[in-house]
């Protein structure tokens, strides 16, 4: 009983159920392709789990339609990252959010080309979303490996640490001594 109420918890909010549209889509798609590929007694069984994997995929797309007042509100938050202690992890970070806002108008257009919408062609639109998002993911990365090598640095050199919290406390003339 508590898996179901962690389960209905968590289809109650907008990530949750993006989760787990996204975990059951690419379950799909992985077992589709599968069936389809190594077994040809499943062919047909594969290949309607790779259209189910599509259709999910669309609702994920239909769903992000409604993302773009977040993401700007985020993005105008976090603005040129002036809080951010790490001049490359701002960078980073703040190249990151622009391909994020333009992602998200590439791909609304992709959809309303695709939804006769408008009358256009959206292969164009899908592939410049897609470079966009890729891009987005290829910042994210590397944001993420320059803050474990910098955490590794901190660890394989406490010393420094310490000599910089010193540093930190003299220029800002708090004492020496931390009080408890």
């Amino acid at each position: 009983m508590a898996a179901l109420n962690g389960l209905a918890s968590a289809l109650e909010s907008y990530r949750g159920r993006d989760r787990l549209i996204r975990t059951l889509g690419y379950c799909c798609q992985l077992v589709g392709g599968v069936l389809v590929e190594q077994c040809p007694a499943r062919f047909e069984v594969g290949t309607r789990l790779l259209v189910v994997s599509a259709q999910l995929s669309h609702c994920r797309t239909v769903l992000r339609l409604f993302d773009d007042l977040a993401m700007f509100v985020y993005t105008k938050q976090y603005g040129l990252g002036s809080e951010e202690k790490d001049v490359f992890v701002r960078w980073l970070s703040v190249l990151g959010n622009i391909a994020d806002q333009l992602y998200y108008p590439c791909e609304h257009v992709a959809w309303a080309a695709d939804a006769k919408v408008l009358r256009m062609d959206s292969a164009r639109w899908w592939t410049l979303s897609t470079a966009l998002w890729g891009f987005s993911l290829l910042l994210g990365v590397a944001r993420s490996l320059w803050m474990v090598l910098r955490l590794r640095q901190r660890l394989r050199n406490p010393m420094a640490n310490l000599t910089s919290i010193y540093q930190a406390a003299q220029a800002s003339g708090q004492p020496e001594t931390a009080s408890p």
